[in-house]
């Protein structure tokens, strides 16, 4: 939290400061979990719809503007965050954040770990109180990578031990200030940003593919002169349990992406050479960046 003050002194007050008043409020927040569900994220990509099942699986659909009404209705929302604690004797302590946004978010799955979920973003103001909310445990199981497996342009791409993806509202909290008052009254996000790294065992698969199209040619990078555009390709991290009845399954999915960077270090210790390719897209697949459901 930053209360930002404004601090001052005038011409002929000599050497100390003789103000100091309250300027812009600013707090952040981040938060770092196991994903056993998606349902939060809709407050970073927008409307959930859906009710779980094969035929009719949750989406979350890339929403433009913020929605500050009540319900389920189309758009981003602002949501609160209570974080509470108590020392076993029954001293609580608790802030209640109103107004959050999430700027930013970042998906990382490694090989026979949990989906870690990291998110930041800043909200509007905090209340505090000495009387701790009650939560109960969240028993839903972690999505597991190696329950999945990583597509590029709809072919699986072996031997990935890592994937993430970053992406980004660019909500401005300067822009939500109005005169009157020190905190954000309002936020509207940005342009939103995809960005993507995977770390892959090289095969031939992979030379011919990923590579070719970082290239734009054929064992060589293209000149530009004549290509409109890089080469465009769809990109999926699928989560799966299984099509028996009550399995998870899951998929989140990015379009229009390039390849930006591929770093191939060669280490003397190691016997398999392994790559880093680094990337961006331009949107999520048809609007819908995450679906899930449970097979039936």
């Amino acid at each position: 939290m930053l209360n930002n003050p404004i601090r001052s002194t005038g011409t002929g007050e000599g050497r100390n400061e003789t103000f100091s008043g309250y300027g812009n409020f600013d707090q952040s927040w981040n938060i770092e979990y196991q994903v056993g569900t998606f349902d939060f994220l809709r407050y970073f990509v927008g409307n959930l719809t859906g009710t779980g099942e094969t035929a009719t699986p949750y989406i979350l659909t890339e929403d433009e503007f913020m929605d500050y009404t009540s319900g389920d209705d189309n758009g981003l929302k602002s949501f609160g965050l209570a974080i509470g604690s108590t020392d076993g004797s029954g001293t609580d302590d608790e802030d209640v954040l109103s107004g959050c946004v999430i700027n930013t978010m970042g998906l990382n799955l490694d090989l026979g770990k949990p989906l870690i979920a990291t998110l930041a973003g800043f909200c509007r103001k905090p209340e505090s109180d000495t009387s701790a909310s009650t939560f109960t445990p969240d028993t839903t199981k972690p999505w597991i990578f190696s329950q999945g497996n990583f597509k590029w342009n709809g072919t699986r791409v072996s031997r990935v031990t890592s994937a993430t993806i970053n992406a980004e509202n660019n909500f401005n909290p300067e822009a939500g200030r109005e005169i009157g008052s020190r905190f954000v009254e309002a936020a509207e996000p940005g342009l939103r940003k995809y960005g993507w790294t995977i770390t892959v065992k090289m095969t031939s698969e992979l030379a011919t593919t990923i590579r070719e199209d970082f290239y734009g040619g054929t064992g060589t990078p293209s000149t530009g002169v004549n290509d409109g555009e890089m080469v465009l390709r769809e990109l999926s991290l699928v989560l799966s349990e299984g099509s028996a009845t009550g399995d998870r399954n899951g998929l989140i999915q990015l379009d229009e992406c390039i390849v930006s960077t591929i770093s191939k270090p060669i280490r003397i210790d190691d016997t398999i050479v392994e790559l880093t390719i680094n990337g961006s897209a331009k949107k999520a697949k048809s609007g819908q960046l995450i679906k899930w459901w449970d097979a039936t």
